[in-house]
């Protein structure tokens, strides 16, 4: 995996945005001349860092005659950003959050991380760009280790940060495929939306409910639920398990259904150790104790075992 594949770069600042960013933060709306003078770069430098900052939601713009002013816009990422800048200013944000630092700390601030190689998997750069990252936000007390990486007390408001910089990037990427698109869960780059659109394209792979049809279990629904990864390719019947199992006060009968239509191919190795991955391990031991104690234990959520066997006869599941 190189770093800057897709995906990732989406929440990547560069030197000349990050210390464009700082300036504002510090001075408040600026005229871009202004800037491009206290940062020593052209104004063909900067109109290229202030188109980005404007896709990535940092900064608005305003044209007053010959000039424009710049200003830090009204999203969340970037209050968040305005305070990191002010309460951290004697620190090099410029060198400190660049050269994926943010990857990085967004990898660590959504997931227990134990070592140089998971970080660098999760935030999709090099393993020696991980190790380099890791070695800088260590020495500056950024992060710290105890079983896994952590983004030390002190600094969340780096995490606060990151946090929100991605999820403004991943709405941002979910409205691009859908207008009417809601993210209905999301960790670090990867994401489940809802829509009515139902095509698979660009990333974005149908699943959960939505998925069950390729697997003999086809469900009526006026929402499509899609994944997106900057790595998935091609989801199995265990991923849409999971990713139904992840989504907020979903209907378990169709996952069961499922479930027991295809049990003889599930493979349980891929399924637990994604149950794992997801922290969701509990859900899936709750399924295996249901149909091995025939819904003798049942949680709340699970329909009656009489309910359950009726629904099963329908899709020819014995």
């Amino acid at each position: 995996m190189k770093d800057g594949e897709t995906g990732m770069q989406r929440i990547r600042l560069g030197p000349d945005e990050l210390k464009c960013m700082r300036y504002i933060a510090r001075h408040g709306t600026a005229r871009a001349s202004q800037i491009a003078s206290a940062l020593s770069i052209s104004k063909a430098q900067l109109s290229r860092v202030i188109s980005s900052l404007v896709d990535k939601g940092f900064i608005s713009t305003e044209k007053l005659g010959l000039s424009k002013n710049v200003s830090l816009s009204e999203t969340k990422h970037a209050a968040l950003w305005r305070r990191l800048a002010l309460e951290f200013g004697h620190m090099p944000l410029d060198k400190v959050l660049s050269g994926g630092s943010l990857e990085v700390l967004s990898a660590i601030g959504s997931q227990l991380l134990a070592n140089r190689r998971q970080v660098a998997v999760s935030s999709l750069v090099s393993e020696s760009t991980a190790a380099l990252v890791l070695e800088s936000l260590r020495q500056l007390g950024i992060i710290q280790k105890d079983g896994a990486y952590r983004i030390s007390p002190r600094f969340q408001i780096f995490a606060e940060f990151t946090t929100e910089f991605r999820r403004y990037m991943n709405q941002k990427l979910a409205l691009e495929f859908a207008p009417d698109a809601v993210i209905v869960w999301e960790r670090n780059e990867e994401f489940i939306i809802e829509s009515s659109k139902s095509e698979q394209r660009d990333g974005f792979l149908l699943t959960g409910i939505s998925a069950f049809a390729r697997f003999g279990v086809p469900l009526m629904g006026q929402k499509s639920h899609l994944f997106y990864s900057p790595l998935a390719r091609k989801l199995r019947l265990e991923d849409a398990i999971i990713h139904s199992l992840l989504m907020p006060n979903g209907n378990m009968l169709p996952t069961l259904l499922a479930w027991k239509k295809n049990e003889s191919e599930l493979n349980m190795q891929y399924l637990k150790r994604a149950a794992e991955k997801y922290n969701i391990a509990t859900a899936v031991t709750e399924i295996i104790d249901y149909f091995e104690s025939q819904g003798s234990k049942r949680p709340e959520r699970f329909p009656p075992w009489n309910e359950f066997l009726a629904r099963a006869r329908e899709y020819g599941i014995r």
